[in-house]
């Protein structure tokens, strides 16, 4: 990109996904999942939900919650996993998506900016979201797998707070890119420091907290509507 006669970073367009590119929560709706096909019971819904109100207040230490959920698939199958999460998007999770956000990601694609899901949720919802979506690339959380087993690790860095601003940093060195130079879009306050290291940070649907925030930072404020025939709670905040 040519400006004034200077060559310019090429600029990159970032997507959360809960809330922002879905319009639910990605472990809200597994949970669901699974109740449904009776594998999991009504305590374990309830305990999702109590982590997401502590999350959606930023009061949740999310990386010691990661570590630990992810300890209770060792020694299963990853390919069981990929299996179940590629059922389960395209039998609940794809409905969810946002117009909106379909339609922001092909514009960014069509103006040829490389275009990154940058997401806490695990690689197994990411993968088939970005596939459906033509993104090509994603960045998440990523279990340690050896001899196609789960060894109830996570691996490092944890794609959440200033994790997320680590993998993306590293993403855009190794594309030619800037921070200062692209976008990121989300509804999260839990994401207020990432939103903060972008040059243009773009909110969507903001919970209160992050709403108030880019009010007084003077950033924008996207309005997305549920996708047709989905329930559910909006997310405007106002």
């Amino acid at each position: 990109m040519e400006r004034n006669g200077r060559m310019e970073p090429q600029r990159a367009a970032f997507f959360d996904v809960d809330y922002t590119v879905l319009a639910d929560n990605s472990a809200s709706l597994f949970v669901r999942y699974l109740r449904r096909q009776g594998k999991v019971g009504l305590l374990t819904i309830l305990n999702t939900l109590y982590y997401l109100a502590r999350y959606k207040l930023n009061l949740l230490d999310f990386e010691r919650l990661a570590e630990r959920e992810t300890m209770r698939y060792a020694g299963q199958p990853e390919r069981e996993m990929i299996e179940l999460c590629d059922r389960w998007f395209r039998e609940l999770v794809v409905e969810q998506i946002y117009p909106e956000a379909a339609a922001l990601i092909r514009d960014h694609r069509e103006k040829g900016e490389p275009v990154a899901l940058l997401s806490a949720a695990t690689v197994y919802l990411v993968r088939p979201l970005a596939e459906h979506l033509g993104v090509e690339h994603y960045l998440c959380n990523r279990l340690e797998v050896v001899d196609g087993l789960f060894t109830g690790k996570l691996l490092r860095p944890i794609c959440y707070g200033a994790g997320k601003v680590t993998l993306a940093e590293a993403f855009c060195r190794e594309h030619g890119l800037e921070l200062s130079n692209s976008r990121y879009y989300s509804d999260s306050i839990t994401d207020l420091p990432v939103l903060a290291r972008f040059g243009e940070p773009v909110t969507v649907n903001p919970d209160p907290l992050l709403r108030r925030e880019a009010r007084r930072r003077g950033w924008p404020i996207l309005e997305f509507q549920r996708p047709p025939g989905v329930l559910g709670r909006a997310r405007s905040g106002k």
